[in-house]
């Protein structure tokens, strides 16, 4: 989507996504009235674009902190202090805003009430990721009773369906999807209300097919997908296969305010918004590995907001410093830490220039699973830069906050090197033919492409993909030769997977997927003091639908138990 088509939509998307959201309900009545002068009866133009907007904005912003977090880039619930409360706002929202809005779609476009095959379609498509999504992240959920509070055949409290039941309903949702944007339509797609692909049907079906590979490869390690993952990548093109081809949600720029509904990505929302950072601490792990491997995407990825070094003489700043409360830090105050200085310049701290000494005091972040409070360091952390959520440039220093920056930020749902790095997984774990070295190359190249021509577009400061080829190049040769030297298919998966730890920057749901279903990367820093619970292997249910939904499970085996794993993880990671 560009931003063009998300102003010129404007005040009728927000307007109608606010509306809508306006009549949400609980999870007892979670249906359509049929006021005819109620908004929720709105055509599928705009239930279309509420639904992308609201699920987009959702998805994107907290759930998405924490499932990086999980996986050590960013420190929102590294802990794992998670309880039925955490998610129980998230968890409402979906189920009486985007998902509800979602299934008025699907019915409104149903064969049996108009012939609007396209939007069936997209609605088929769509449902099948957020829902498949929801499967990912909490396990079994309502899904085929959600949404009939009203209906004629009343469901107050609907069932929880199994996840594998419910990754069967997504691909056979794929498989029509596809089908039915084949047809001819006498309703095409409002160009101006498909926030993704502006109506382009053939776009819809390669991410259908995308996500179709998803969801198999997902569950390769229990059901035999082999088959039908050969059949999808026996001819690429027809998936998602180039930047233009990317199932990329753009959200709208920071001067666009005409809504209650800020159009902004979140994590722009959270870093630029106030008079000072608000974002969660990135991980020192993952940002002094991304200067170790000089990787071209720091100041794309990261903003420096300070090149001051705190006194540890003075008690204030001495309590500001990274690790200052913990012992057993790795990286700690990187600029101070002579560990981390040998490793990135073969100095100690007192040796470096001074442009080197400014460059790491901008690096402030927190070690994994870190427990210390929170100071008044908002001025001092690591902020997000251009990408994903379309701040400022980093590279130099400067402030986040006071909505400096554009704000048009994108949530990567699924992309070209995503699709690369499921075929590469395929290749080394299924014994489905390709070369893998040769794919990956080519989702390196791409992710790294995408991040500086997105960044350039709404940044003037930014170089594009053009300006950066022989970094991009001699950053691409490195991993090849990590890949080359790994032993065996599991250790070069791992070297991949660790690649696409930096490259999925921006959708934590892959990284915590991947995580999840190989154990890779398998070098992600131990917390450095001991977590209140294990790793999370799912999110806890909701605590008001434990409470008001007779259906829901009474006692559900806990969040960090191998019991309470998603169907698909068979390695039940325990920390």
């Amino acid at each position: 989507m560009t931003l063009h088509t998300f102003q010129r939509l404007g005040m009728r998307t927000l307007l109608a996504a606010s509306l809508l959201l306006a009549q949400a309900c609980d999870m007892t009545d979670l249906d359509i009235n049929t006021d005819p002068n109620n908004p929720l009866q709105a055509g599928p133009d705009l239930l279309l674009s509420s639904v992308l907007y609201s699920a987009s904005n959702t998805f994107a912003g907290g759930l998405n902190q924490n499932a990086h977090g999980f996986v050590g880039i960013l420190s929102s619930a590294d802990r794992f202090d998670l309880n039925n409360a955490s998610y129980n706002g998230t968890w409402n929202t979906l189920y009486s805003g985007p998902l509800k809005d979602l299934d008025a779609l699907l019915k409104s476009t149903d064969p049996s009430v108009t012939d609007s095959p396209h939007y069936l379609g997209v609605a088929q498509i769509l449902k099948a990721y957020y829902f498949s999504l929801m499967t990912d992240l909490w396990g079994d959920v309502p899904y085929t009773e959600a949404f009939n509070g009203n209906a004629e055949a009343q469901v107050k409290f609907p069932k929880y369906d199994a996840g594998a039941e419910i990754y069967a309903s997504a691909i056979a949702l794929l498989q029509a999807g596809i089908e039915n944007l084949s047809k001819t339509t006498p309703q095409p797609i409002d160009r101006d209300a498909d926030l993704i692909y502006g109506g382009r049907v053939a776009l819809w079906q390669k991410a259908g097919r995308s996500l179709l590979l998803r969801l198999l490869l997902q569950q390769r390690r229990v059901n035999d997908v082999k088959g039908q993952v050969e059949a999808l990548l026996a001819d690429p093109s027809q998936l998602i296969s180039s930047a233009s081809d990317n199932f990329v949600f753009q959200f709208g720029a920071q001067g666009n305010l005409n809504s209650q509904l800020d159009p902004t990505h979140p994590w722009y929302q959270s870093a630029y918004r106030g008079a000072e950072n608000g974002f969660s601490y990135f991980s020192h792990q993952f940002m002094v590995e991304m200067l170790d491997n000089d990787d071209p995407r720091v100041p794309y990825y990261l903003l420096r907001q300070t090149s001051d070094i705190l006194d540890q003489d003075n008690p204030t700043d001495r309590q500001t410093t990274p690790c200052s409360q913990v012992a057993g830090c790795v990286y700690g105050y990187i600029v101070l830490n002579p560990n981390m200085t040998q490793r990135l310049y073969g100095k100690n701290p007192d040796e470096l220039s001074d442009e080197e000494r400014d460059l790491l005091a901008g690096i402030f972040g927190r070690d994994r699973s870190d427990p210390s409070g929170v100071p008044l360091d908002g001025s001092l952390r690591t902020a997000p830069a251009t990408y994903p959520a379309a701040g400022l440039y980093g590279e130099a220093v400067s402030p986040a906050g006071n909505n400096r920056g554009a704000g048009n930020g994108v949530f990567p749902m699924l992309t070209t090197w995503m699709v690369k790095f499921y075929q590469i997984e395929a290749i080394l774990t299924m014994g489905v033919p390709g070369d893998a070295r040769a794919v990956f190359e080519e989702a390196m190249t791409e992710a790294i492409d995408y991040v500086a021509n997105f960044s350039s577009s709404i940044s003037t400061n930014a170089p594009a993909a053009s300006g950066l080829t022989e970094e991009r190049d001699a950053y691409v040769a490195r991993w090849l030769s990590r890949y080359d030297n790994a032993a065996s298919d599991g250790q070069k998966l791992n070297v991949v997977l660790k690649q696409a730890w930096f490259s999925n920057f921006g959708n934590g749901y892959e990284i915590y997927n991947a995580f999840r279903r190989t154990g890779y990367p398998n070098d992600i820093q131990t917390p450095v003091s001991p977590t209140p619970r294990n790793f999370a292997l799912r999110l806890p249910y909701a605590q008001d639908d434990l409470t008001l939904n007779q259906n829901a499970p009474q006692s559900p085996p806990p969040f960090d138990s191998p019991d309470g794993a998603v169907f698909w993880d068979v390695l039940k990671f325990q920390s």
